[in-house]
């Protein structure tokens, strides 16, 4: 019992410094952006509903998941316990009576929902925005949204327990390194979790009109579901390990 209110007090203390963070602030920046160009593009007002679909996805694909879901999710996944390590209070943290695992799995518990709240209420907010091409793709879109949050997340966690800069690691392997092997050609794209999330969205939006890039060769939806999740539940499990048995010298 004094484990899990220990536990319990821990998730809420770093769900709390999370949302009261500066991270939360720089988040709202991008998501203003995308809501006042949306504003401006009037999808609503689109005489022609295919059309309007086809521009919204191309938004949501070319923007929204290549860019402002990685933001979000790094803004919260890395902050977790990079921010304890940045500001040299991680020590005090592990000396607490709290296995390592159960330290990390509260942390990774505090930052999720953060990121999944801002992601998929943003989401369905610029599909309200849209109108009706905008209720046919929240339809159809959000489990690749929710997918790659997680994914995301997970994969950052890792990012938080392995290196010590982990937040500008993690926004370079978001903005560039996601962007440029995402985008290559054979089997290298296959490392880039947009990659799985975009094909999700494709084949979603195919039977509505939505087109498949000459350049882009999607996988089956099955396939890049579970491979999302495995991003997710993989970055977990191995942060879980790293954390577990990696020593930090560098908070003393």
């Amino acid at each position: 019992m004094n484990l899990l209110r220990a536990w319990t007090m821990l998730f809420w203390l770093s769900y709390r410094r999370l949302l009261w963070s500066a991270n939360t602030l720089m988040v709202l920046f991008p998501l203003a952006g995308c809501g006042l160009f949306l504003l401006r593009r009037r999808y609503d007002r689109m005489h022609n509903l295919a059309d309007a679909f086809q521009s919204f996805s191309n938004f949501l694909i070319l923007v929204f998941v290549s860019f402002v879901v990685p933001v979000c999710a790094l803004a919260f996944g890395t902050a977790s316990i990079g921010g304890d390590r940045e500001d040299r209070t991680l020590l005090f943290v592990l000396v607490r009576p709290i296995p390592r695992p159960l330290v990390l799995l509260a942390k990774f518990f505090a930052s999720l929902p953060l990121a999944l709240g801002l992601v998929v209420g943003s989401f369905l907010v610029f599909c309200e925005l849209a109108g009706k091409a905008g209720a046919l793709a929240g339809q159809l879109y959000l489990p690749a949204v929710f997918y790659m949050t997680v994914a995301y997340v997970g994969l950052f966690h890792l990012f938080a327990v392995s290196l010590r800069h982990s937040t500008i690691v993690a926004l370079i392997y978001a903005l560039f390194m996601e962007m440029l092997l995402g985008n290559m050609p054979g089997i290298v794209k296959r490392v880039a979790v947009n990659y799985y999330g975009r094909s999700l969205m494709y084949a979603a939006g195919h039977g509505e009109g939505l087109g498949t890039p000459s350049w882009f060769e999607p996988i089956s939806p099955s396939t890049a579901a579970w491979v999302l999740a495995l991003f997710g539940a993989g970055g977990l499990a191995l942060a879980l390990l790293v954390f577990q048995r990696r020593e930090y010298r560098d908070l003393t």
